[in-house]
């Protein structure tokens, strides 16, 4: 751990870093929530769904 933080911009980095990816999953836990049924029905009709 000292040497992700041993400098102010490493640390700033690491911090960027971490709330971009956790952007990136609430966009995308959002948009499944919004369109998760439109993509499992897209699914059924193409018989993609019968693999998963």
């Amino acid at each position: 751990m000292k040497v992700l933080t041993h400098g102010p911009m490493k640390f700033l980095a690491a911090a960027l870093a971490t709330v971009t990816a956790l952007f990136l999953v609430v966009l995308t836990f959002q948009g499944w929530m919004r369109h998760g049924t439109d993509i499992f029905l897209s699914a059924m009709q193409s018989g993609i769904a019968w693999c998963l």
